[in-house]
């Protein structure tokens, strides 16, 4: 909840944290899927090689077993007429030499040979295999069509030479980019929290700027460019707001005087009730743009009983001729840090809002203290549940037509409290009515 009372929304959508590493996330897997298109693509082109390894591969399964196990008896997927057997050197020997690949007559060696049929290719071969320290020698053929019987080739392949190397690089490399896209983002999250943490009532208030990355500098620069422009607009309207109050107490007095001269008539009251609204609000206009000047001193000490006294004193007159009665009462030690003529207006105008909302010839009850508060309380219908968030607004009234206020009265008390690092609460007592209590800060013992 923001000072007003207004729920803040939070972030609609993605963070840009989440959005890079997505996307860092989503390139490394169109390079793992680009790599392994590559392979597929090279040893496709390549049905010499692919023969060969798959030859390989298929007596690598048969090395672990003294005996030929059913599962290598079916062959590699798609492999029709598929025959496997040991053989003994003479065979080995007799078979090298229509291959043409030995280096010289008598020499033993793996070999491979692949050549087209009717209904595809045939593939030859013959592997070494050693088997409890012996070697024996494995002969395989099989026939074929596409690159279906390659299948397992190309799955080693991808896992050995893509997946294996591929899948601990991208992390580190995923990771690496992770940490240090956060590292990037840490000066913008830390310029979120301080704009989040803006106090709109302290026009000083300004981001810390940092010196890279250089786009959260400039961010960081733009906003506090703007918050100064916002604050020398903000001056020149509460100067204004004061100067204008200022220039019409005197003709509205001109003109309270002017009307005192006029033989009683209707139409002279209802011209005097205008003139003292307009008084009034020009007072709380005064008031209020004293009150966003305010600065408070932290050795300034006042006593809120002796000022408590002197405002009755001085409102008592207007209270007892609205047929009510208004009454103070001192408790304990009252001496807080504040500003004598600021705490004067506090008194002033929580009085002025019991005296305009309690109905009838209730009385009024002030109090200073204990300790450093005062408090200002009612004995009329008391503040609906729902109101209890709004009433503090500047400008807010529940119901316009029966009010001739302008809604200042709360705002200023509670602007003035805030400038003595206090607060201000209200609450609806056993009785009825309602009880403002306005805390301020305690003066340090010495």
């Amino acid at each position: 909840m923001d000072k007003a009372g207004n729920r803040k929304r939070g972030p609609t959508g993605p963070a840009l944290f989440r959005q890079i590493a997505t996307r860092l996330a989503g390139f490394t897997l169109l390079f793992a899927l680009l790599d392994v298109a590559i392979v597929v693509f090279t040893y496709s082109s390549q049905p010499e090689s692919l023969a060969q390894e798959l030859l390989t591969l298929e007596a690598g399964k048969a090395q672990s077993a003294t005996a030929l196990a059913p599962d290598f008896l079916a062959g590699p997927p798609g492999a029709e007429h598929w025959s496997a057997r040991y053989v003994d050197q003479r065979e080995v020997a007799a078979a090298q030499p229509t291959i043409g690949s030995v280096s010289s007559p008598g020499t033993l060696m793996d070999w491979t040979r692949r050549e087209r049929v009717p209904a595809g290719y045939r593939i030859t071969g013959v592997r070494s295999v050693v088997q409890d320290g012996q070697r024996r020698w494995l002969f395989m053929q099989f026939e074929g069509d596409g690159i279906r019987p390659y299948v397992p080739v190309i799955v080693n392949e991808i896992v050995q030479h893509v997946a294996l190397p591929l899948i601990p690089l991208s992390a580190l490399l995923l990771l690496f980019n992770v940490v240090a896209v956060r590292r990037v983002l840490t000066p913008l999250k830390r310029a979120e929290a301080e704009v989040d943490a803006l106090d709109p009532e302290n026009g000083l208030s300004r981001l810390s700027e940092v010196t890279e990355p250089r786009e959260v500098n400039t961010l960081v620069r733009a906003v506090n460019r703007a918050l100064m422009r916002l604050d020398e607009s903000m001056a020149i309207l509460r100067g204004f707001t004061a100067n204008a109050a200022h220039e019409l107490r005197t003709p509205l007095s001109i003109m309270q005087l002017s009307l005192d001269r006029l033989p009683p008539s209707e139409v002279r009251d209802e011209l005097q009730a205008d003139t003292q609204h307009m008084t009034r609000l020009v007072g709380q206009m005064l008031d209020l743009a004293q009150a966003d000047a305010l600065a408070v001193e932290p050795c300034m000490l006042v006593d809120l009983a002796e000022i408590g006294r002197d405002v009755v004193a001085m409102m008592a007159p207007k209270v007892f001729a609205a047929n009510r009665d208004l009454r103070f009462e001192a408790n304990g030690e009252t001496m807080v840090l504040g500003h004598a003529e600021a705490i004067t207006r506090i008194y002033r105008n929580l009085i002025d809002n019991a005296l305009a909302h309690a109905p009838g010839d209730t009385p009024i009850d002030v109090t200073a203290g204990p300790g450093p508060q005062l408090t200002v309380r009612d004995y009329g219908h008391g503040i609906a549940d729902e109101d209890l968030p709004h009433i503090f607004e500047r400008f807010w009234r529940k119901d316009r037509r029966k009010s001739d206020g302008a809604g200042l009265g709360l705002g200023i008390v509670q602007r003035l409290a805030q400038a003595h690092g206090g607060t201000i609460t209200v609450e609806n007592p056993t009785g009825g009515g309602a009880l403002f209590r306005v805390s301020f800060a305690a003066p340090a013992r010495g």
